[in-house]
């Protein structure tokens, strides 16, 4: 049973041949146009709609109409109804939320508020939309939700909010911003002509002067009681005693009137009009099935044109809704009718059912109190609902339920605890789950699916452990067939293995969540899988492997917002290699996205990397600056968090020399975490304020323990930073040799850099020396003394003396000979001119002829 966008809800409402013209508001409404944002607000009645209308129908801007309703206070169901008004605009907008609001899995809400601005944004020209009656909405998120889309609204788009009373956005800053037009209940009052010409000309009533002046200061230009007055005036023999009595407040003046309208109409009208007061929209055949009877049709197109409070909703006239005010008349009087209610709400459920619309089929059968069809309603459609994130509306649903009946039926009753769960509703989810557990002990499916939400709950907690415990279980019990449950818990369980520092165990555990994903079509977890495979390589030391995997994500990725962590992924590995103008512009790339999507925590990893960007490029300051930030960014996040922050202090206090100072930062760390991404689950800290202190043995201590963790968790990139700074705290320099050699070694192939680079000026004679050791290779160790300052790299000195083969070749070479020519000169082949130069190149810690050239000029050689 699947759910469509109701195309009334999205039809600009149908004026009448006949109304008031109302020039000095659409002048308003037009001079708004060059701001964002207009609210249209005034109690029930004063012709909010119709001016908005009217005003549409001479503006020369497309526009698009979404009317909202009770059943719209479901944060996802009100951005799709919200794309699906954009579509009457442009119909191919939106593929990119489409697919995340369809989604198995469907991302946070700011990930796809951020893909609908920029969807916005591909609009060429300027456009309005609307939304009617948006004082329905009382879910605080849709408010949340709407105000991100105001504060990055793209200039083509003009919102316009009709309403009852003011929504909780915000206006204030908007106003004084001139970004905001408002149209009030003074505003909107007939004038004493608007309500002679309303009167007189739309209503066909001959009335005096004297006799439209007490009407308009009875109703004080409230124009539902001037229509209200109207039609009770025309039953009336003594129109001038009526108008003479009429008086008092507009809520008894309404009550009045409309009962006076009501009456004079037919029983068989009377008995139509109660019976569809239950329904929100009207059609013909829709009224026959409720009200039990034939050609509703016609009764409908009756009223309309005695201006009975009827409303059309489409161009053809098939759809219909009762005004407000009257409906609420209508319904009172069918409560104290004789009419069976439940019977109608029943055949209004059959009928929505019939025509395949599940929600107003539920919502009719839950009004009936008939717990066997909504349950069993609610059955068939709750996946879809689930998985489009449209949690308040199964919520709503569920609460009208009695809770015998939910727990009676354990695959009804998941459902519910699933939506508890995803809304963040834990503790009741689980009293539910807790119950559950207890009856399924010889149903194994049911144990599954029951500890499928405990895993998810448990992560929500932080409690990873229990992730672990139940995520294993869930996938021993879950159905082989059973994709998207078995995706859900593999992708959770793979992100508490790589934050755990389980590399091992979380790489395969990707593996089977790209697969899974591909197989049931859920492209966030898929990319977030393809990333965190990515970044397990990087931690495990493959940064090459990784960094074409990233790249290939990027390009692929669309605008998805967790690409924000491939952004900086990539970023940290040309930051490796000391690639920083790369390096920075992922940086950069990345906290782009993450500031549109709103997204602190992601907000906080990108400050933190762009602090170790500014400490490479010498920039002391702004690196301190950064340091600052990501402390005021993480106060609001967990332990871990805020431990990278104060441990990003600490490395920026180092680098400037302040030994005290970072002291004080590591002091208050006490989580086992580190600023590098590629190893944070394992802190070198405590390692590098040590050395600085000049405390070798205590240095030694940490690391070596250090290092037996990371060896034995396969944590390679942590392997590589701690091998270099247990080269600083060697007893001997033999021994520093030696551990030097294996980490270079271990390096080598994947080009590490700047972890040398960070572990000081000091490694600068263990790398010169180690550079004239068989195995180890010079123009590597040159690319990482090149990597060093100019202060720092003017301590070289040559380890090893050159040759006087050496000297001729640096000679020949500085003077600007190829190889071959070389070669020639010095009567020796042309390998043998190239060993020459690599090895040249080495002693003098370089890369390339150039910079040997420059070296070689330093030092006097040539």
């Amino acid at each position: 049973m699947a759910d469509t966008f109701l195309q009334t809800k999205l039809q600009i409402p149908i004026l009448r041949p006949s109304l008031v013209l109302r020039p000095h508001l659409i002048d308003r409404l037009n001079a708004g146009m060059d701001g964002r944002l207009f609210v249209i607000s005034a109690p029930a009645g004063y012709g909010k709609t119709t001016l908005v209308s009217n005003w549409l129908g001479q503006s020369n801007h497309p526009a698009a109409w979404l009317s909202l309703d009770e059943n719209d206070n479901d944060p996802r169901r009100f951005l799709g109804y919200f794309l699906a008004a954009l579509k009457q605009i442009k119909k191919n907008v939106g593929a990119s939320v489409d697919a995340m609001l369809q989604a198995q899995q469907p991302p946070p809400n700011e990930v796809i508020l951020t893909a609908l601005v920029n969807e916005i944004s591909s609009f060429v020209q300027p456009f309005i939309l609307i939304l009617d009656d948006y004082h329905s909405i009382h879910i605080p998120l849709i408010h949340t939700q709407l105000n991100f889309l105001l504060e990055h609204q793209p200039q083509q788009m003009h919102l316009v909010i009709i309403t009852r009373e003011d929504p909780p956005l915000s206006l204030p800053r908007l106003r004084a911003r001139g970004q905001l037009t408002e149209i009030r209940q003074n505003d909107l009052r007939f004038s004493s002509d608007e309500c002679s010409d309303f009167l007189r000309r739309v209503m066909g009533l001959d009335l005096s002067p004297e006799e439209v002046a007490i009407l308009e200061r009875r109703t004080e230009g409230w124009i539902a009681g001037l229509q209200l007055a109207a039609l009770s005036m025309r039953g009336q023999k003594d129109v001038t005693g009526f108008i003479q009595a009429f008086a008092g407040s507009s809520r008894f003046i309404l009550d009045y009137l409309i009962d006076e309208v009501f009456e004079q109409q037919s029983p068989d009208v009377k008995k139509f009009l109660l019976k569809t007061s239950i329904l929100e929209r009207l059609s013909g055949p829709l009224c026959d099935a409720v009200a039990e009877r034939t050609f509703s049709q016609g009764l409908l197109e009756e009223l309309e044109k005695a201006n009975l409070f009827i409303i059309p909703l489409d161009q053809s006239r098939i759809w219909y809704r009762y005004h407000r005010l009257f409906v609420e008349l209508l319904r009172h009087r069918l409560r104290i009718s004789s009419i069976a209610e439940n019977r109608l709400h029943q055949r209004a459920s059959q009928w929505y059912e019939d025509h395949n619309l599940p929600s107003d089929a539920i919502q009719h059968a839950l009004s009936a109190q008939d717990w066997e069809r909504a349950t069993r309603l609610i059955g068939q459609t709750v996946d879809n609902f689930l998985k489009r994130g449209e949690l308040m509306t199964v919520i709503g649903w569920y609460q009208r339920v009695p809770k015998e009946l939910i727990r009676a039926q354990p695959d009804f009753g998941m459902a519910y605890a699933w939506a508890l769960l995803l809304l963040g509703k834990s503790g009741e989810a689980e009293e539910l789950l807790v119950y559950f557990e207890e009856i399924g002990q010889e149903m194994p499916m049911l144990l599954g699916q029951v500890a499928t939400a405990q895993a998810y709950s448990a992560r929500a907690r932080g409690n990873n452990p229990r992730v672990i415990e139940k995520s294993v279980q869930a996938l021993i019990l879950l159905p082989e067939n059973d994709i998207v449950s078995r995706c859900a818990v593999s992708l959770n369980l793979g992100l508490v293995y790589w934050h755990e520092g389980r590399l091992r165990e979380a790489m395969p555990t990707f593996n089977n969540v790209r697969t899974l994903a591909l197989q049931s079509e859920n492209r966030y977890a898929s990319l977030t899988a393809e990333i965190f495979l990515a970044r397990t390589l990087v931690s495990q030391g493959g940064l090459r492997q990784a960094e074409e995997m990233l790249r290939k994500t990027v390009q692929t990725g669309g605008q998805n917002p967790i690409l924000t962590l491939a952004h900086y992924d990539l970023s940290g590995i040309y930051y490796e290699w000391n690639e920083l103008e790369k390096a920075w512009k992922h940086m950069e790339l990345g906290l782009e996205i993450s500031t549109g999507s709103g997204n602190v925590e992601f907000q906080n990893g990108g400050h933190l990397l762009k602090a170790c960007l500014m400490m490479a490029q010498g920039n002391m300051p702004g690196a301190l600056a950064e340091a600052k930030t990501t402390h005021a960014l993480s106060t609001d996040f967990g332990p871990a968090t805020q431990a990278r922050s104060k441990a990003c202090h600490a490395q920026v206090a180092l680098a400037m020399g302040d030994v005290a100072a970072a002291g004080q930062w590591a002091k208050q760390i006490s989580e086992d975490v580190d600023v590098n991404s590629f190893y944070r689950f394992i802190g070198l800290t405590k390692a590098r304020l040590l050395l600085a202190q000049g405390d070798k043995m205590a240095a030694r201590e940490v690391l070596d323990e250090r290092f037996a963790k990371a060896t034995q968790a396969g944590w390679g990139y942590a392997v590589v930073a701690i091998r270099a700074l247990q080269a600083l705290a060697a007893e001997t320099e033999e021994a520093a040799l030696k551990i030097l050699a294996e980490g270079l070694k271990l390096s080598q192939p994947e080009g590490f850099i700047r972890t040398y680079v960070e572990a000081g000026a000091g490694l600068i004679p263990l790398l010169q020396k180690s550079a004239a050791r068989r195995g180890i290779i010079p123009d590597y160790i040159g690319q990482i003394l090149n990597a060093y300052d100019s202060k720092a790299r003017s301590t070289l000195s040559l380890v090893e003396p050159l040759s006087e083969r050496e000297l001729e070749v640096l000679r020949l070479m500085t003077v600007g000979l190829s190889n071959r020519e070389i070669a020639e000169q010095l009567v020796i082949s042309t390998g043998t001119a190239k060993t020459h130069i690599h090895n040249l190149c080495g002693k003098l810690g370089v890369r390339n002829r150039t910079e040997a050239a420059m070296r070689a000029r330093e030092l006097g050689l040539i």
